[in-house]
């Protein structure tokens, strides 16, 4: 019988074993496809919630089924999952595990919003500005929200920054109402 490890402690182990072999990026890869795969499909769902089937067993047929699309140390990783629990286990896994990624990458994830579709020369100029400024890398992903007006708000990790119209428009009209 395999020990109950939390899925910290499996993310933890999955991230120092990836790291000292030089496959952090195959690995994370993986995580989020056989993530999307559980999402998508109840049938493999089923099968990764299975308690009858030997650890070893689950990694074998992984591993022939996702064969170069997967990875062999994510596959061994989901052998220690069962019950009812394990797509939710494997989600936090996906989770914990992309969180440690980030951090040693030096990397920040950055949400922006704006009002107008932005092109892909200025969506580029915009994250070398972030990255210069943050003194990190960045993953920057745009949205288009017409309510704005102009100006954009930006997630960075978890702090918002609101430079749009529209709340400049809203900090206005409070100021007014006081007077």
């Amino acid at each position: 019988m395999k020990p109950n490890l939390s899925p910290k402690d499996l993310a933890t182990a999955l991230f120092k074993v990836s790291e000292q072999n030089d496959v952090l990026e195959e690995v994370k890869i993986a995580l989020m496809q056989l993530n999307d795969i559980i999402v998508g499909s109840g049938q493999f769902r089923v099968f990764i919630q299975s308690k009858k089937m030997k650890g070893n067993t689950k990694t074998d047929i992984l591993n022939t089924i996702l064969g170069e699309s997967g990875h062999p140390m994510v596959n061994e990783m989901v052998s220690y999952l069962h019950g009812s629990k394990a797509p939710n286990d494997l989600r936090d896994i996906s989770i914990l595990f992309d969180s440690m990624y980030r951090k040693g990458r030096n990397i920040l994830q950055v949400r922006g919003i704006v009002a107008h579709e932005m092109s892909e020369s200025q969506v580029q100029s915009l994250k070398t500005s972030l990255d210069t400024m943050l003194g990190k890398q960045t993953e920057l992903s745009m949205e288009v929200d017409p309510a704005l007006i102009g100006g954009i708000k930006l997630r960075i990790d978890n702090t918002f920054l609101d430079a749009s119209i529209h709340n400049q428009l809203q900090t206005l009209r409070s100021e007014l109402l006081q007077i």
